[in-house]
């Protein structure tokens, strides 16, 4: 297995090996049991939680969690379409009303 991506922490981490795990590629999370000692070790690309993936998934992998991170950044704002309050990108119900995000 080779590395194919390093993780700001480990929540990150498990959600890109689960859109990872959906595109059918095998992946595996190292450096999970290093999140305990953060505070004892220094915060390092070597010790945050890591992706890894077989050597032939590797350039996939990278250019689908490359995907994932820009379209995650790239979310727009949207109005609700009940009270027409603007609602940040993120979410998926209006904090005013609670109406849900129209379909796209």
């Amino acid at each position: 297995m080779i590395q194919a991506y390093v993780a700001q922490n480990l929540m990150q981490a498990h959600l890109i090996r689960g859109f990872l795990d959906a595109e059918g590629i095998l992946c595996v999370v190292r450096g999970e049991h290093l999140v305990a000692l953060q505070g004892e070790v220094p915060i390092t690309m070597d010790t945050l939680p890591s992706i890894w993936v077989a050597e032939e998934d590797r350039e996939r992998a990278r250019e689908l969690i490359a995907r994932a991170l820009r379209d995650e950044l790239e979310v727009q704002e949207w109005t609700c379409p009940g009270c027409s309050e603007t609602i940040e990108g993120q979410f998926t119900d209006c904090w005013h009303c609670g109406a849900p995000r129209a379909p796209v």
